[in-house]
């Protein structure tokens, strides 16, 4: 369950990115709390940096409460990304986090022809995770990137279904969304959101990058176990303000909070 709540902390993270930013330059915090069953084993504090052309995102991570007695987690992201003609591109994508005192970073620059470069510290170890085809790297972009340009869609067509070829310095895989439907859900958590929703569900296909042993078996996964809750904000922000995650240890729910006092 440990190493699926540290994935769901990166997907949380990512996912976040879901905006329409502003013509002028801001700066906008949140704030997200994770929950397994009637615990809260996780949170996550996010600043981001908008203007016309340009999204700069900069977030921290960690597990809480009785998670950290079994296992802890502090991470970070940096991410940049740019706009043009409509289209997103990757910048920069930066992240580091140290699980069981082990420290581990991975950073990555697109340049001209979207080609990336990347160095991982410490380098993937093969003899526990699968290799990442050189090849399948052509025209792959960051998660972040990714899901930008997914929230363009839904800003104009109340519609999320796409697909992406992802990498984030560790891991290759596709990603794929699709509409699930509009709903309303209340406030199930004091300061937690209650309003219309578009409902995407998501899923990954891992090509390179994941553990060789793993109980989670994708091709068994359905667009329903992930769901993301996209919602508008008091600020006027799409936002994902809510993602459920079922597994078969149970459910993981990620809420957006009103700012604490």
């Amino acid at each position: 369950m440990s190493k699926c709540i540290n994935n769901y902390f990166k997907i949380l993270i990512l996912c976040t990115l879901f905006i329409n930013g502003p013509a002028c330059s801001s700066v906008e915090n949140y704030f997200y709390e994770v929950q397994f069953g009637n615990l809260i084993v996780g949170q996550a504090e996010i600043s981001i940096n908008t203007s016309n052309k340009k999204i700069e995102l900069n977030s921290k991570s960690k597990t809480a409460g009785f998670l950290n007695v079994f296992y802890e987690y502090v991470g970070e992201l940096n991410s940049s990304s740019i706009k043009e003609a409509n289209i997103w591109i990757p910048n920069k994508f930066f992240t580091n986090g140290v699980f069981n005192n082990k420290a581990r970073s991975s950073d990555l620059e697109w340049g001209v022809n979207n080609s990336v470069k990347y160095k991982n510290i410490p380098i993937i170890n093969l003899k526990k995770f699968h290799p990442i085809d050189r090849e399948s790297l052509i025209n792959v972009i960051d998660p972040i990137t990714a899901f930008l340009n997914v929230i363009e869609r839904i800003r104009f067509e109340n519609k999320c279904d796409t697909s992406f070829k992802i990498f984030d310095g560790r891991r290759r895989y596709d990603l794929k969304t699709k509409t699930l439907g509009n709903s309303f859900i209340e406030n199930d958590r004091p300061k937690s959101f209650k309003g219309d929703v578009l409902i995407c569900g998501l899923k990954i296909l891992p090509l390179g990058g994941h553990r060789l042993k793993t109980n989670w078996n994708p091709i068994d996964d359905k667009f329903t176990d992930f769901k993301l809750f996209f919602g508008r904000t008091v600020y006027g922000r799409i936002l994902p303000v809510r993602m459920n995650l079922e597994r078969w240890f149970g459910t993981i729910t990620v809420r957006l909070l009103e700012k604490r006092s």
